[in-house]
């Protein structure tokens, strides 16, 4: 039977020590595969199988101390919980802890510490969660933040009621408990508001879900929620809506805005066939849409799904706090009391052994550590969904970030994945025309790719009626036109027919990587077409974008050496490996691992999908095939290699980030607990004040999460140079050709913007550095425009 998998809301948690303990508890349970705990959200993702329940599940993270409940998929989803409760202990706890304060400096005596007493007690009967949460987690056999906290304030109010009652040295701490507590809390409420704003990226794509959907039935129009609408339902999608699913336009023409999806800023035209998809806003027409999918189905849904799942999960670095918090408090409080022992043995006095005990309970919180990775994690993540880049979990962020090998598929990955006519030759004595409508004339029954690209060229000179059709395996195609027995073809084609085709494809044609078809009619040859898988436009950039990352860059493809060496030097990729089956990549891959190399492995079809599992990380092509998106820890939304280098940049940062926070928050501990301790008091009379530990305490956790928002800056993808390209065409008459050539010039990745004139016979294409000109000649003459 399958593993389920399942997120829990865990309550109670307030440090990396509770998060650890809650990981151990259910971890013990058998059938339990995996159990991941954010301190961060209070959710819990746990893989089980048959064996266990939820209720089981749930049962060991109470008996551990703590509360726990399902997540249900219909539920509201939230990012971060509610600091409303926090906010108003604060309030409170400040209320009475000004009063505290004037009267602790301005009034002396038995009465006063009476008063002060009372306000004390008030103020932790306000703040009685750090009482309840902390006596629970050592009932159960642990301790975590909030029994340092309980601690250190039940201390400071024990000695001020021993003083006044048996001591009698006039000096008392109770504005120390209340000052704890309220100071704690006031970091507690500082540090929700900074950690909610790393969900932000979540909560924006939460916001361009619609929640109703228009649907017309039986000619009618009906308004229902976006989760009502059904596979095969027709929408109607205004101007200014958001759509509410996937879906295929069946009527009307718009520009939609799919930025959420895309990271595009330009608006997508969309007509009769096109595919829309959820949270894409409508900009213009109306467009009549049939549901493909449900919402839950939806691409967007889909995105905040491996969005939430990544910042519920931990990268491997997170389990060094994790080892680190399962020891820590318990240190602590020894040290605290052992730091009270010696300085009593000492002869300091009760109230100094008592203020250094204290102080180094408030300061040695491990909140710091625990928000160190989860943090991170989430703004990341985010980070990366604003630009199209998808982490499955932490683990796959950070496996990109130790890489030093990087595998390249070629086709969909390096290249288009479409091949596509670059050259139109005719023959002396026959034109452009003849040329394309013979061969659109021949290939218009067949159904391969080559046919496909001919015909796209082609669509403007209809096919003529044949017949006596053959096709030749491995040769070409012939057939009767017009009562004339006509061919297309390779070579050896035109050799058995007794065409001369002279020099028209020489060696130059094939080691580019072109593919020539030569077309005859009778033993008269009429001209070449060549074609070609064309590689993509920013192909290039983003390999010397792995280089400035320092990687080892190896190209592999299941096509012929020749064609795979034209497209590994225009690439710019030292290192290809031809003719290569699925089962082969895998191979490669774990040979590189054998010899030490941390490896990466982009691709985008069902042929790279072993290679995506076994490589260490493995990126998947937003336009490929399910099957390759599942097998990767790491996904593309738009088709465009370069950022793969956005998210491995973005790995980088991510780590880079941890580990500041691990190193800031261990010095922070290493430092201020001897400081604590009085171990500057014997060489300068400086002690540490119980009220300023809880402040520096607070400071330390919130030092962490500004640390970790920096990365709400970070830009993985860098800002292309943009360049303006006039190129002049012949064949341009009118409004209509201006519009052909600029729609096929904006369909070319890295163009941003292409104004054709047919008065001026120019187009003027703004266009990346990376994008060659071949690309925008080819698409020009695919239209029918000659480039002059």
């Amino acid at each position: 039977m399958k593993d389920r998998e399942q997120r829990f809301r865990v309550s109670g948690m307030s440090c990396s020590a509770c998060s650890a303990r809650v990981e151990r508890a259910v971890g013990k349970l058998a059938g339990v595969r995996s159990v991941q705990v954010n301190l961060l959200t209070g959710n819990m993702q746990v893989v089980y199988g048959a064996e266990q329940t939820e209720g089981s599940i749930i049962a060991a993270v109470e008996a551990a101390g703590y509360g726990a409940t399902t997540e249900s998929s219909n539920e509201e989803r939230t990012t971060t919980p509610s600091n409303s409760a926090t906010r108003q202990r604060l309030v409170r706890s400040v209320l009475l802890l000004l009063p505290l304060m004037a009267i602790h400096h301005i009034w002396q005596g038995i009465y006063s510490a009476l008063v002060q007493l009372l306000l004390t007690v008030a103020i932790i009967l306000i703040n009685r969660k750090f009482y309840i949460s902390g006596t629970k987690s050592v009932l159960k056999g642990g301790a975590n933040m909030d029994t340092l906290v309980m601690l250190g304030a039940t201390a400071a109010l024990a000695d001020g009621i021993i003083n006044m009652f048996i001591g009698h040295r006039g000096a008392y701490y109770f504005e120390s408990a209340g000052m704890i507590l309220t100071l704690i809390t006031l970091g507690k409420w500082l540090e929700s508001k900074a950690t909610a704003r790393t969900g932000q990226a979540l909560e924006q794509l939460l916001e361009l879900l619609p929640r109703t959907a228009t649907i017309e039935v039986e000619g009618e129009l009906k308004t229902i929620p976006a989760d009502a609408v059904k596979q095969g339902d027709m929408l109607l999608v205004r101007a200014g809506d958001r759509i509410a699913v996937d879906g295929t336009v069946t009527n009307g023409s718009s520009a939609v805005d799919e930025s959420a999806l895309t990271g595009e800023s330009l608006p997508a035209e969309k007509y009769e066939g096109c595919k829309v998809y959820a949270g894409s806003l409508n900009r213009h027409g109306v467009l009549h849409v049939r549901a493909d999918k449900t919402r839950a189905q939806s691409a967007l849904s889909d995105i905040i799904t491996l969005v939430e799942q990544a910042s519920a999960t931990k990268a491997p670095i997170a389990r060094i706090a994790d080892r680190i918090s399962a020891v820590f408090v318990p240190v602590v409080i020894g040290i605290a009391a052992l730091a009270c022992t010696v300085w009593m043995l000492l002869g300091a006095g009760a109230a100094f052994a008592v203020s250094c005990g204290i102080a180094v309970l408030v300061i040695s919180c491990p909140c710091a550590l625990g928000l160190a990775t989860p943090v991170a994690i989430m703004v990341g993540t985010g980070r990366g969904a604003e630009k199209g880049i998808l982490f499955r979990n932490g683990e796959a962020a950070e496996a990109l970030s130790q890489a030093d090998y990087i595998v390249l598929d070629k086709t969909g990955t390096l290249t288009e994945g479409k091949p596509r006519v670059t050259d139109i030759c005719p023959a002396k004595g026959y034109t452009r025309q003849h040329l394309l409508q013979t061969a659109s004339t021949l290939e218009s029954v067949g159904n391969h790719p080559l046919a496909g690209a001919i015909a796209a060229a082609a669509k403007d000179y209809p096919p003529q009626p044949t017949q006596q059709y053959e096709y030749l395996p491995g040769r070409g195609v012939t057939a009767t036109i017009n009562g004339t027995r006509c061919a297309a073809g390779n070579l050896q084609l035109m050799r058995e027919l007794g065409v001369n085709t002279g020099d028209a494809a020489d060696d130059a044609v094939y080691n580019s990587g072109k593919t020539p078809i030569f077309i005859a009619c009778g033993k008269e040859y009429i001209g070449m077409i060549t074609v070609a898988d064309q590689i993509k436009a920013d192909s290039s950039h983003a390999v010397q974008g792995f280089r400035e990352l320092g990687l080892n860059i190896c190209m592999l493809t299941g096509d012929n050496p020749r064609t795979a060496q034209a497209i590994a030097k225009q690439a710019g990729i030292p290192e290809f490996h031809a003719e290569m089956l699925p089962q082969d990549k895998e191979q490669f891959i774990r040979d590189l691992q054998h010899r030490g190399h941390n490896v990466i492995m982009v691709g985008d079809g069902i042929n790279d999908a072993p290679a995506l599992m076994r490589a260490n990380a493995g990126i998947a092509i937003g336009a490929g095939t399910d099957i390759a998106m599942e097998s990767a820890g790491t996904i593309l939304v738009r088709n465009e290699l370069c950022d793969a280098v956005g998210a491995i940049r973005l790995s980088r940062a991510m780590v880079r980030n941890i580990r500041q926070n691990f190193f800031w928050a261990l010095l922070y501990n290493t430092l201020a607990i001897p400081l604590a301790a009085g171990a500057l008091y014997p060489l300068c009379g400086w002690q540490l004040h119980p009220a300023i530990a809880a402040a520096a305490m607070g400071m330390s956790s919130l030092c962490v999460v500004g640390n970790a928002l920096r990365l709400r800056k970070f830009n993985p993808i860098p800002t292309k140079t943009m360049n303006t390209i006039t190129i002049n065409v012949d064949g341009m008459m009118c409004p209509h050709c201006e519009a052909h050539v600029t729609k096929a010039i904006l369909a070319i990745p890295g163009v941003s913007a292409c104004t054709a004139s047919h008065k001026d016979k120019s187009v003027s294409v703004t266009c990346t550095a990376d994008v060659p000109l071949s690309a925008l000649h080819a698409a020009i003459q695919e239209q029918g425009y000659t480039v002059l």
